[in-house]
């Protein structure tokens, strides 16, 4: 235990799950013999597509949030003393923890240092959206949750409290189908941020930032608030995007949706049906092709392909 971080405080924290992994999971039973080339061939194979995917998505994630930091800072407006200060006022470090198929996701909201907490806020959502996409594009889906809380880092790279059985809640109980909910802390704390009144550049910044996030969440038909990563809010926030990364999402979804009716699985169906049907809402917003290259190949880690590069 590391007594510099036992203290309580804000986090925001995202608890994702990389659906059907355990499937995957389970085919691992024992290891192989080295001495059985197809052995140790199906084993590396069956790490890689889940040890290889959950990282690909953490890493993804940190990709597109570095990124995010960068957009909508007008430093040219910043005295030098500001930008001296701005300069240590940056997102906190968002940091990770693995654990079979999960990931959770953390983010300090502490503004001692950091006076722009909102830059962190919008960065989180922003790379979750991204990352959600570039997911779906490889043929993996995920479901989370989102939401402001206390909590308290007592090991490295973990984070206890409220916070992560808040985001835990909305993941396993809310979401349901492949989404990402936000929670009602979350969403109160972005409200209170766009009524700030602007006494100072950081809290112009913050509510700046603020109204840019309330642009990238959605009301869903059971009423909880998710991160609408295809909307035109986050649409018109990346100021250039590669459409094949959402085409391929698409067919990815549509795919899912008829297998699952084929084979009669009624529970996933049901869930890719729903998220069909939101893609069918939004898809127009992003130039979908039905004329998609079937052998076009992404890789939503590269900042070349990635939204917003």
């Amino acid at each position: 235990m590391n007594n510099d971080r036992n203290f309580a405080g804000n986090y925001l924290v995202l608890f994702v799950d990389i659906l059907g992994q355990q499937e995957q999971l389970r085919q691992i039973r024992c290891l192989p013999d080295k001495s059985n080339p197809k052995q140790v061939a199906e084993f590396e194979s069956l790490l890689k597509k889940t040890v290889g995917t959950v990282n690909g998505f953490r890493d993804a994630f940190y990709l597109y949030f570095k990124g995010a930091e960068k957009q909508h800072i007008d430093v040219s407006r910043l005295t030098e003393e500001q930008k001296c200060l701005f300069d240590k006022s940056k997102s906190n470090e968002i940091k990770s923890h693995m654990f079979s198929d999960f990931v959770t996701l953390f983010l300090s909201l502490r503004d001692d240092i950091n006076k722009v907490p909102m830059i962190g806020v919008y960065s989180a959502l922003n790379s979750a959206a991204l990352s959600f996409i570039a997911m779906l594009s490889e043929g993996y889906a995920i479901r989370g949750g989102m939401d402001i809380g206390v909590g308290v880092e007592f090991w490295e790279g973990e984070i206890y409290g409220p916070a992560l059985a808040r985001a835990y809640a909305l993941e396993s109980k809310i979401a349901q189908y492949p989404r990402i909910i936000l929670g009602d802390e979350i969403v109160n704390y972005i409200q209170l941020q766009r009524l700030r009144e602007e006494d100072n550049v950081f809290s112009t910044m913050n509510k700046r930032f603020a109204e840019v996030c309330a642009n990238l969440t959605a009301i869903d038909d059971d009423g909880y608030v998710f991160l609408d990563y295809l909307g035109e809010g986050f649409r018109n926030d990346i100021s250039s995007i590669n459409a094949t990364l959402v085409n391929k999402a698409y067919k990815f979804v549509i795919s899912e949706s008829e297998r699952c009716k084929s084979t009669k699985n009624s529970k996933l169906a049901f869930r890719y049906s729903l998220l069909r049907d939101y893609f069918e809402d939004r898809i127009s917003n992003w130039n979908y092709s039905q004329q998609l290259d079937e052998n076009a190949q992404i890789n939503p880690a590269d900042p070349a392909q990635a939204p917003g590069s």
